[in-house]
């Protein structure tokens, strides 16, 4: 009969130590590439008028959230503010066929 080999209480702690170091290494690497993509998602709609219209189209829900972060950035000098409403007199313009709200 082959002997089975126990773990003992210290091996198990490291196997429990080498989990738990995987998992938090996952979350770190998790949280940078959410940063890193929202970073990059944000530069991208601060940048291209084209890309704020798509979204202001087709998720205006993000496009308000995004406005609202530019306003928070600013800090009270309303950046998003002004960015929206000149987006949309620009849109309007260009756009007759479109129905573009404003708040």
């Amino acid at each position: 009969m082959p002997q089975v080999a126990k773990l003992g209480p210290l091996s198990k702690l490291v196997k429990l130590a080498g989990i738990l170091k995987k998992g938090v290494l996952s979350f770190v690497v998790f949280e940078i590439s959410a940063a890193a993509i929202g970073f990059a998602a944000f530069r991208t709609l601060r940048r291209s008028e084209e890309k704020r219209k798509y979204l202001y189209l087709n998720w205006p829900n993000c496009a308000a959230s995004y406005y609202w972060l530019e306003d928070s950035i600013s800090f009270g000098q309303l950046t998003g503010t002004r960015l929206r409403l000149n987006d949309q007199r620009r849109w309007a313009q260009i756009d007759t066929e479109n129905n573009i709200e404003s708040d």
